[in-house]
């Protein structure tokens, strides 16, 4: 088969991720307090799919995230791309029928996407506290959220795996 069913899951959870976390970003936008939470999003396809259908999935969540996102555009497309195929290479390390590898990763990935947006918006403000205080508190926020919305994130989707009944196991992948 092409596309692996699961990849079809987990771009729609992906979809919910993201909107749920623009739905609080919008509310908690007087207070100039802003959440990111883009890790969980490449975690489970990078350790369960098969290339093709992680590249889709993954290359459609990324563009997903540029439509939505004030951020210039394909730098998610191809960060997510990037850093899901640095998980996928190394995904025989990790365990991901339990949530602590994935919560793991879902926090380096976090981090990733915040020094990859930093970066993208231009280090002229990099001499201002006001840049380094904002950074701060939005990486803060982000990584106390995620201690909560990760470990629920990816039941949701084991969930959704089951409820469907597709294969609730990681692919086997050959050794290069």
């Amino acid at each position: 088969m092409f596309l692996d069913p699961r990849a079809i899951i987990l771009f729609a959870t992906n979809a919910l991720l993201l909107f749920l976390c623009l739905l609080v970003n919008s509310s908690l936008a007087p207070l100039s307090l802003y959440l990111l939470l883009l890790g969980p999003m490449l975690v489970l396809p990078a350790l369960y799919l098969n290339h093709r259908s992680f590249f889709l999935c993954t290359l459609l969540t990324g563009l997903w995230v540029d439509a939505a996102l004030p951020a210039t555009f394909g730098l998610f497309t191809c960060g997510l791309l990037v850093m899901g195929t640095l998980i996928t290479m190394v995904r025989i390390r990790f365990r991901a029928e339990h949530n602590y590898h994935p919560i793991v990763l879902a926090h380096i990935a976090n981090l990733a996407c915040l020094v990859l947006l930093t970066v993208s918006e231009g280090l002229q403000h990099i001499n201002a506290p006001a840049f380094w205080l904002q950074l701060g508190i939005t990486s803060v926020l982000s990584h106390a959220a995620l201690l909560i919305i990760a470990p629920w994130f990816f039941n949701l989707q084991r969930l959704l795996f089951e409820i469907c009944h597709v294969d609730t196991e990681p692919d086997e992948f050959p050794m290069l």
